[in-house]
């Protein structure tokens, strides 16, 4: 049978739960875990137990986000010599001289 504790704090073998997850048995998992993926899915988190202590929990797959390196190109490129130099009737239309 499982037990379904939304938001409450449970006391369960010495180890408390919080949040929105269910408690089944080996049995139950084996059973129904078509049912357990979807709630998992769902964000629910489902705790699987056998003699009366839990031995794994089921959750959605969260993958991990690759950290951005910034400075990949540093020293692999270059700007002109004359960048800076604007053609002087481009300059005024923006304001660069008057």
């Amino acid at each position: 049978m499982a037990v379904q504790c939304n938001r409450l704090l449970l006391v369960w073998s010495g180890l408390v739960y919080h949040e929105s997850m269910t408690l089944v048995t080996i049995t139950e998992a084996k059973a129904n875990l078509s049912k357990f993926v979807v709630m998992a899915e769902r964000g629910e988190t489902v705790t699987i137990g056998r003699a009366g202590r839990p031995v794994a929990t089921l959750t959605a797959f969260k993958p991990e986000r690759k950290a951005i390196k910034l400075g990949l190109g540093n020293g692999r490129g270059s700007m002109a010599p004359d960048w800076e130099d604007w053609p002087e009737d481009e300059a005024r239309a923006l304001g660069i001289i008057d």
